[in-house]
């Protein structure tokens, strides 16, 4: 009888035990898991925040590039549009081999205050110079080959 009660307590033991040992791997994958989730609220959690700082931090505000813009001494002009936070496109009419003809430039904010732009690439890219525009107020300072020019902004522009 004592054998009997022995094997009986020795299976119960062991039945035990092998169960015991069976939870904590079920306790371990529950705690993975509910690891996962908690990453994965943290995460959304911390992507708005990182959204409201951006918010808050003062964006450069883009100078009035855009519209109409004529040449002082000669009568060269350009419309610059498409303005964006990298640059601009400028419809660029000027003088080539005597005559103006109409040139199109893409061109890229050079300064963090975007008051200074020069065409997309380097002056190696253009034939070893390029167009560069510096904004001050309702005039603009193209640079270039050439000697300095000062443009205005036409009066149609301002309305």
């Amino acid at each position: 009888m004592k054998k009997v009660i022995a094997a009986t307590l020795t299976a119960a033991l062991l039945l035990t035990a092998a169960s015991c040992g069976s939870k904590p791997q079920e306790t371990s994958e529950i705690t993975a898991a509910t690891t996962v989730v908690v990453e994965t609220e943290t995460s959304a959690t911390e992507a708005p925040s990182e959204t409201t700082a951006e918010e808050t931090t003062a964006p450069v505000e883009i100078p009035a590039w855009e519209g109409s813009w004529q040449a002082t001494d000669t009568e060269e002009h350009f419309e610059i549009s498409s303005v964006t936070a990298d640059g601009f496109k400028v419809v660029f009419w000027h003088y080539e081999e005597g005559q103006i003809e109409e040139f199109i430039y893409k061109m890229e904010f050079d300064n963090e205050d975007r008051t200074v732009a020069s065409e997309i690439g380097t002056g190696k890219d253009h034939g070893g110079w390029e167009y560069t525009f510096n904004l001050n107020g309702d005039t603009i300072l193209v640079q270039s080959k050439l000697p300095d020019q000062t443009f205005q902004r036409t009066e149609a522009a301002e309305t």
